[in-house]
């Protein structure tokens, strides 16, 4: 079956955005700059194949998009109850749901009908955190060390966590390689990568690295039954460290970096709180902190999650790494990858991070996009014959 020349145009243009979006997490020259090849180089190809290719897309592999389609919307739906132009809310918030559908039809289309580049993703995304490795160590050299954190270049100017979480991943898909087909050379690269991220202060990457590194080595081992159970140790232990420091005997605010007061504050801030549905999905992300002085976020996805959607929202955040997490499970795919790089996500997210449906961040490296690379993985074996490779 030929595709029209239309399709054609279209094919090409929304897998050159995504390609240059991905990249971009690393090696755009601004965040602006990322974020603007997603509005040129996805919306509107996914604009056309939601419109004149909606039963392929949305009707078919169990109908993945329209159960994600539905997932967004719902977590949408908070925009409701705001206190104030509610018409307004759902107008701004309703590009949150448009840029998620965007990329999600982008990593759709890349299964369908670029199998062997869906592949390549992994070591595309680690050669370009290797050219943000090498900018992180020319801005050293020119800015020498910072007490604060070093920053890397352009996209990773902006914070120096995230310029540690961004590189963690180049670093999680290096491990994962090595692990794989040890060779000396890739212990050599992982030293720089290993110190850019010290050299950038970013505590909540060593601790996604920490959980998560040991985690794939078992897992890629073949040793399925300690890596749930080193992943469980770890859950419990991080439970022990919530109950000493809710008792008082840890300083949650020293181990934080102040992130209670932060949570505090935003609740303070939204007064028509409700645990089970939030506080509604208001227009701005940041309050201005007493404590610190400063605009800031709230620094966690979760309780970003339960503060504008309250347990609605948690709830169909875990469904959807459910979804996630069984569609890896139940497919062919011998490459884990994306599973660990969400693992480093969800536990990194937990001091970073904002509401899931809002306009594209650096977050959506280690949180949308691995989610979407696992849910849309393509069964070949149910694929028509003129789409397998």
């Amino acid at each position: 079956m030929n595709e029209s020349s239309t399709y054609r145009f279209f094919s090409a243009w929304i897998i050159t955005g995504l390609v240059l979006y991905l990249c971009g997490f690393f090696i755009a020259p601004s965040s602006k700059a990322q974020y603007l090849t997603l509005y040129i180089g996805l919306i509107l190809p996914a604009l056309y194949f939601s419109l004149w290719q909606s039963k392929r897309y949305f009707l078919s592999e169990g109908k993945v998009l329209l159960w994600l389609l539905m997932i967004c919307l719902a977590l949408y739906i908070p925009s409701l109850w705001v206190t104030g132009d509610v018409l307004d809310t759902l107008r701004k918030n309703l590009k949150g749901v448009i840029f998620v559908m965007s990329l999600a039809l982008a990593v759709r289309h890349l299964y369908m009908h670029y199998p062997a580049l869906s592949n390549c993703i992994p070591i595309i995304l680690f050669v370009a955190s290797l050219a943000a490795l090498c900018l992180f160590y020319i801005a050293l050299a020119r800015d020498g060390i910072l007490s604060d954190g070093n920053l890397g270049m352009g996209n990773l100017g902006d914070n120096p966590n995230e310029t540690g979480l961004a590189l963690s991943v180049g670093m999680l898909i290096l491990s994962v390689n090595v692990i794989r087909q040890p060779r000396a050379a890739g212990f050599l690269v992982a030293i720089p990568f290993l110190v850019a991220i010290y050299l950038a202060n970013s505590r909540s990457a060593m601790l996604g690295l920490a959980v998560t590194l040991p985690f794939a080595f078992f897992f890629e081992r073949q040793q399925r039954k300690t890596a749930i159970a080193y992943l469980l140790a770890c859950i419990i232990g991080a439970g022990v460290i919530i109950i000493l420091m809710l008792q008082g005997t840890l300083d949650a605010e020293k181990l934080l970096s102040s992130r209670p007061t932060l949570w505090g504050e935003f609740l303070s801030h939204y007064s028509n709180f409700n645990f089970f549905w939030g506080s509604g999905l208001a227009g701005s992300v940041t309050v201005f902190s007493e404590v610190q002085g400063i605009k800031l976020e709230p620094h966690s996805l979760y309780f970003s999650l339960l503060l504008r959607g309250g347990l609605l929202a948690v709830a169909l955040y875990v469904i959807l790494i459910t979804l996630a997490v069984r569609k890896h499970a139940y497919s062919n795919s011998t490459n884990s990858i994306w599973i660990y790089i969400l693992l480093f996500g969800l536990i990194t997210q937990g001091f970073e991070g904002v509401y899931p449906v809002r306009p594209p961040n650096s977050f959506w490296l280690y949180t949308w996009l691995p989610i979407l690379m696992l849910i849309m993985n393509t069964n070949r074996e149910h694929r028509p014959l003129h789409e397998q490779p």
